[in-house]
């Protein structure tokens, strides 16, 4: 077996087409590029579409990147440029629902399109799971950009919009794509013990329901970046669900699902604060330093150089007076922490 089968995410890519297909990516978004910044005359629209193209093959690239096992942190710094190229995009869209839209204009972010729905939960998704979730309100203002027919029209879609922003916008219990999505769009309101089966149930349908998508069977007959259900393992972490049931799927991203709750795991650590170093009279000191025997938090009473090995005393307690305390390390020689780790 190779590196790259070793190291690959899913069976249907090798060595060979993850170069040819990241080559004809790269070159469709340069030669994109080529022709916004040329004089050439255009025709209606086509500037607009050139800029779709630009961001869809950014984001394609990326999921291209992570089929073929590039580590999570080299796709987290690559999400700002699928981030910036949408939003490029955005400032300059001609909504099919505007008064003289160009012809044939498919490019939108608007959800009542099954592949607008998926995009915009991907690029949730990949915001949340890799660690990004500074971009989220970025796409939450592209939404909202059309928000009379993206906002308040699915259930699934605003139930994670305010897991993810903490801001509720009333919808009805519908769904605009309720294949394949119903069964994801109940974890969201059912109660704990039932969420694993319905993501399961979810996950297990959710290829075949993407068959109307543009890119679905291009491991086959087109460029192929890869299968995966983010919007799973989305749900997955913002409702804290033993994935154990599904994790194994081909179309689970279980290592994006793991990488985002062992940042949330060290984020929560972080914040709870560590101990101080300390020892009660009598013990022996751990460490050459200064310590103290604290008054209030901030502020010491009483403060002390003693030698690793020193039998720390007696000391001015909180009451004023001598006795029994426990002194605190408050700078050591050797530059170590001063907290439990």
């Amino acid at each position: 077996m190779t590196e790259f089968s070793k190291s690959r995410r899913q069976k249907f890519l090798d060595k060979n087409k993850c170069e040819s297909y990241e080559y004809r990516f790269k070159k469709a978004i340069q030669s994109s590029l080529d022709a916004l910044s040329s004089n050439e005359p255009m025709a209606n629209g086509a500037h607009s579409r050139f800029r779709w193209r630009i961001a869809c093959n950014e984001l394609e690239l990326l999921l291209l990147h992570y089929t073929a096992g590039q580590p999570i942190e080299e796709l987290k710094a690559q999400l700002p440029d699928v981030i910036e190229r949408f939003d490029v995009y955005i400032q300059h869209e001609v909504s099919p629902r505007s008064k003289n839209p160009p012809e044939n204009v498919a490019d939108t972010l608007e959800i009542t399109q099954l592949d607008a729905y998926v995009y915009v939960l991907w690029l949730l998704a990949l915001c949340r799971l890799l660690g990004r979730p500074e971009f989220i309100p970025t796409v939450v203002r592209w939404v909202d950009k059309t928000r009379e027919f993206n906002r308040g029209r699915d259930g699934l879609f605003e139930n994670v919009m305010q897991a993810l922003t903490g801001s509720h916008v009333v919808s009805e219990r519908v769904l605009l794509h309720p294949e394949p999505y119903r069964p994801l769009a109940r974890a969201t309101v059912s109660a704990p013990e039932e969420r694993p089966a319905l993501v399961k149930e979810f996950v297990q349908g959710w290829y075949k329901g993407m068959k109307p998508t543009y890119w679905h069977g291009a491991h086959t007959d087109g460029l192929y970046f890869g299968y995966w259900c983010l919007e799973a393992a989305l749900v997955t972490v913002l409702w804290d669900i033993d994935d154990s049931s599904y994790r194994d799927n081909l179309v689970y991203p279980k290592d994006l699902v793991d990488y985002a709750r062992q940042q949330q795991a060290a984020a929560r650590s972080a914040d709870t604060p560590k101990p101080h170093i300390s020892r009660k009279t009598g013990e022996r000191c751990p460490h050459t330093g200064r310590w103290g025997v604290l008054e209030s938090p901030g502020a010491f009473v009483q403060e002390r150089m003693f030698r690793e090995g020193d039998t720390f005393p007696d000391g001015i307690g909180r009451d004023g007076r001598e006795g029994p305390v426990t002194w605190i390390v408050m700078g050591r020689e050797d530059g170590g922490p001063t907290r439990v780790e």
